[in-house]
């Protein structure tokens, strides 16, 4: 099964984590991210807010990943008690960051991962919408978290590799119980599972740049054009070139984060040829064009 194959082949990478503590109704901003975020609340309630989606309302034994590129903040809600880890300053040590000075306290682990598949380009990110669980005491992923936090906060020898191993562990059970409850985020993913698809996905993965076409992927698929195209749909609930877009608009900011490209070389990286096309489909994916996205970014990494 295809999906087997991509939750086996997920590489999890593991940033500095830091630990959130937000006093009374105070806000930390965290600005739009070249990876995906994790918090993890330890204690109190709150919420987080990414742009372009409700609110996320948080208590003790929430978990939030927000996608790469997504302007976030985190909130306090001025009450809840909690106790904070204390931390010993290692080589992968917790980060301390405060907000507010009010009554009540958000204590959450944050901090930035990858998500992405091993073996395609850095445009295959497993997270396309924020993923939220509220986990019980007990629950199998909050318990696997719990030891991330008391490695994290006493990190010795072995902490890094120990820690990229429960996260990925987290990150593995969280995807599993979301595909199999059906969450709408993840329907793409779940379109893997048709095979005959998965040669024409794979190549607009590895070469968004590539001159795509309906009926140049649907040959890639063995069908029809008119077949490909409604059985593309189901999977995916969208069509192939809609999906194509996407994937060229992630490449595109990546190759904005991490390159001095000028603008036109980056919009033909990705396949359009004329910059003002490109900055218009950019515009409409990441709601600002390439050039002020490269500056508001480069301003919060």
């Amino acid at each position: 099964m295809i999906l087997d194959t991509v939750l086996d082949a997920i590489d999890v990478s593991l940033e500095p984590f830091a630990l959130c503590e937000i006093r009374g109704e105070a806000s930390l901003g965290l600005g739009c991210r070249p990876h995906a975020v994790l918090h993890y609340v330890i204690a109190g309630e709150g919420r987080v807010t990414v742009d372009g989606w409700p609110p996320i309302p948080t208590r003790a034994g929430s978990i939030v990943l927000v996608p790469a590129f997504a302007a976030h903040s985190l909130h306090g809600s001025g009450t809840g008690l909690g106790t904070l880890p204390s931390c010993r300053p290692l080589e992968i040590s917790i980060e301390h960051v405060r907000a507010g000075d009010g009554d009540g306290v958000l204590v959450a682990i944050c901090g930035r991962i990858g998500i992405v598949y091993r073996g395609l380009g850095g445009a295959m990110d497993l997270l396309r919408a924020p993923l939220v669980e509220h986990l019980d005491p007990g629950d199998r992923v909050r318990s696997a978290l719990e030891d991330l936090v008391a490695e994290l906060a006493s990190p010795t020898i072995g902490t890094r590799a120990l820690a990229r191993s429960l996260l990925l562990q987290c990150v593995i059970l969280l995807l599993r119980r979301r595909l199999l409850a059906g969450d709408r985020s993840l329907v793409w993913m779940q379109g893997l599972s048709d095979e005959a698809l998965w040669g024409a996905l794979r190549v607009m993965l590895d070469q968004p740049g590539r001159e795509h076409t309906l009926d140049s992927l649907a040959e890639l698929a063995g069908m029809s054009r008119a077949t490909f195209a409604a059985r593309f749909r189901t999977a995916y609930e969208g069509g192939p070139i809609e999906l194509l877009r996407g994937i060229r608009m992630r490449r595109a900011a990546e190759l904005l984060m991490t390159t001095d490209w000028p603008i036109k070389r980056i919009a033909a990286a990705v396949g359009y040829e004329s910059r003002t096309y490109f900055s218009r489909a950019f515009r409409d994916q990441h709601g600002q064009p390439p050039d002020a996205f490269r500056r508001r970014i480069t301003a919060t990494a």
